[in-house]
């Protein structure tokens, strides 16, 4: 007697449902983590450059600026020390041929709308660290979750979190 081992034809059609109904329910929430995930990755980044720039400023021994341009979801971090042909110490703007510390974009479904400090999106640290404009800096993801860089007078940063843009937690 011949046993033939194997899958039947019904087994298969079995198996590719289940599979895809497990799919089905798998692939929305992955693209909610992934959404979720690169927002943080845009507030440790931004708790980064703000890192460096501290950093920098009191390497430099001189003011490093950290602008934040909403429009083109962009950052940068340079030092405000005039240096170069057209330079101008302490615009806050860079010109010339002042060092750049850092850039970065927001990652993908994110969006930079707003950079809050006492004279707009920008801020600086001067050498001895120490931010001179205190603020924050506003992320949503496209699902609808926002987080917050806040910046305190002492340099250090933190991130707060929200599901609606107006109520903050840690």
């Amino acid at each position: 007697m011949c046993k033939n081992a194997g899958f039947t034809l019904i087994e298969l059609f079995i198996v590719i449902a289940l599979m895809t109904i497990l799919a089905a329910i798998a692939i929305p929430n992955f693209t909610i983590w992934v959404s979720n995930y690169r927002l943080k990755d845009a507030s440790f980044g931004i708790r980064s450059v703000m890192q460096a720039a501290r950093v920098a400023a009191v390497k430099e021994r001189n003011y490093v600026v950290v602008s934040f341009d909403a429009a083109n979801n962009s950052y940068i971090a340079f030092v405000d020390n005039g240096a170069g042909t057209g330079g101008t110490r302490d615009n806050q703007v860079r010109d010339g041929d002042e060092k750049i510390i850092k850039t970065g974009n927001m990652p993908s479904g994110v969006d930079l709308y707003e950079a809050a400090f006492s004279t707009g999106s920008r801020t600086r640290f001067n050498s001895r660290g120490y931010p001179t404009l205190m603020g924050s800096v506003y992320m949503k993801n496209d699902k609808s979750k926002y987080h917050k860089v806040i910046l305190s007078k002492a340099g250090h940063s933190r991130i707060e979190k929200s599901s609606d843009g107006v109520n903050w937690s840690r």
